[in-house]
């Protein structure tokens, strides 16, 4: 069997890594190398919602505004906008998703997947903008990445 049967069945899942004679496509290795942080995020041009003048610095607000964002999703954003690039912990985006809720919410399983559902929705809508929300690490939390910004480099 060649590099290229081997390479054709395996699935995308097992090809991480390539086996000694496999090669990594190029436009999955592109989209792991943005995935990492390593290229600059360029940001497309939002503008002021009541001045129509373009922002360099975008608000939460305007933010929200531009991309649709609905109330939960806002409040997710809002948490990790808070913690200006450094780790936001899950507790406390939880505390911010149910902040009205007199019980403090769901249990915490459903609270985590609901969490998880809106985390999702909410890289959609802001995809391509450059603003993003990645996972620091096992029980580390979440942080806000914005255009321009490095990723810090990763454990391997």
């Amino acid at each position: 069997m060649t590099a290229v049967d081997r390479k054709v069945r395996l699935s995308p899942a097992t090809t991480k890594r390539p086996v000694s004679g496999m090669t990594v496509e190029p436009a999955r290795k592109e989209r792991v190398m943005e995935k990492v942080g390593a290229g600059a995020a360029v940001m497309e041009p939002i503008n002021c919602p009541c001045c129509k003048q373009p922002v360099a610095a975008p608000t939460l607000e305007i933010v929200v505004d531009r991309y649709d964002v609905t109330p939960l999703q806002a409040r997710i954003l809002g948490a990790v906008w808070r913690g200006k690039g450094m780790p936001v912990q899950t507790e406390r985006i939880f505390d911010a998703m149910y902040v009205d809720d007199a019980d403090g919410g769901p249990s915490p399983t459903r609270m985590y997947a609901a969490f998880k559902v809106a985390l999702c929705h909410l890289r959609t809508r802001l995809e391509g903008s450059g603003i993003g929300i990645e996972n620091v690490g096992y029980r580390q939390g979440y942080r806000l990445v914005m255009p321009g910004e490095i990723a810090p480099a990763r454990r391997s």
